[in-house]
């Protein structure tokens, strides 16, 4: 019996001490934004640097348009000659070559409802 109470006193203490958690609330519920700037879309500011960062790559100069089927994204005036395919071909909608090629996500869906608001908006060259 000697024994045995030292021990469940042993016990009795690890489970107390391993229930007690000390978690800090910035670690367990991180401050993640699900908010998409979708103020102020001009081409310069917003939708040339979508271009930039996810197309230019293939879509860029003259010899990356031709490895990018002869499409070029270099500047406003090549994006909208192609803004009939841009938007269908990023959001991956059915009839378009899904963009970037040989992925199977998408761009940002951020990135994508900008471009989708800056073409529904008349896609300036602003």
């Amino acid at each position: 019996m000697r024994n045995l109470i030292p021990f469940l006193v042993f016990v009795l203490m690890v489970m107390i001490f391993s229930a007690c958690v000390n978690n800090k609330e910035e670690v367990l519920y991180p401050n993640v934004s699900n908010s998409c700037d979708t103020t102020n879309i001009t081409f310069k500011a917003k939708v040339a640097p979508i271009f930039s960062a996810n197309c230019l790559s293939c879509h860029g100069n003259d010899a990356a348009a031709a490895n990018g089927g002869g499409v070029r994204l270099q500047d406003y005036v090549d994006v909208k000659s192609h803004i009939d395919r841009i938007y269908g071909s990023i959001s991956h909608q059915t009839g378009y070559i899904p963009m970037p090629k040989n992925m199977t996500n998408t761009i940002d869906k951020c990135q994508i409802k900008i471009v989708q608001i800056w073409i529904q908006k008349g896609a300036l060259n602003n």
